[in-house]
This record gives C-alpha cells, sequence and structure tokens, in this order.
C-alpha cells in the first residue's frame, strides 16, 4: 500500500512540474508578442515595395535594416528588449515571406 501511494505522490509531483515549466516565462513571453506584432507591419512594408528589384530586398541584412526603422515607435511605447528582438526576428522572417508572396515567380 505504501508502494501505492508513493507512486502516486511521484506521479503527482512529475504532472506539477511538467505543467510549470511549459507555462513560457515573461521574456519569452515578450518575445513572442514582438514577432507576432512584427507580422503587420512587414506585410505593409512588403506590399509597398515595387517589384522590380525583389531580389535585393529580399537579401540577407535588408529586412533588418527596414525593421530598424521602428526601434524608434517601439522604445516610444516602452517596450521591453525582449520584445524587440522577438520584433526583429518576426519582421524580418515575415518581410521575406510577403516579398516572396507578392513579388515572387
Amino acid at each position: 500500500m505504501n508502494a501505492l501511494k508513493l507512486m502516486l505522490s511521484l506521479l503527482i509531483i512529475l504532472y506539477i512540474v511538467s505543467c510549470a515549466s511549459s507555462q513560457p516565462s515573461a521574456t519569452e513571453s515578450d518575445h513572442i508578442k514582438g514577432y507576432n506584432m512584427a507580422k503587420e507591419f512587414a506585410k505593409k512594408d512588403a506590399m509597398s515595395h515595387t517589384c522590380f528589384g525583389y531580389r535585393r530586398y529580399k537579401r540577407v541584412g535588408f529586412a533588418e535594416y527596414e525593421a530598424r526603422k521602428y526601434s524608434k515607435l517601439l522604445q516610444d511605447q516602452n517596450r521591453s528588449e525582449n520584445f524587440i528582438k522577438g520584433f526583429y526576428a518576426g519582421y524580418e522572417s515575415y518581410y521575406r515571406e510577403f516579398l516572396d508572396l507578392y513579388c515572387g515567380p
């Protein structure tokens, strides 16, 4: 009977620990929020470019350069550093995706 109680206790503790560790931390949450916020900005910017020279816009570094124009806005909104890093990462990813969508072959 004691072995059964011990086993049940271990399972409950394991369940609690697994649930607690699956919650994103505040910094991870900020990063994800920033990443998701970037989608609309990247879409708008990708749509505003002419498709002439489209491959130039896809170059490494260009999307990051474009995302940096929102630095002041994000800082004025008192966004965390992790939010801003997430925004840049999301912007770069979405920007290329939308350029391919609107200008791709």
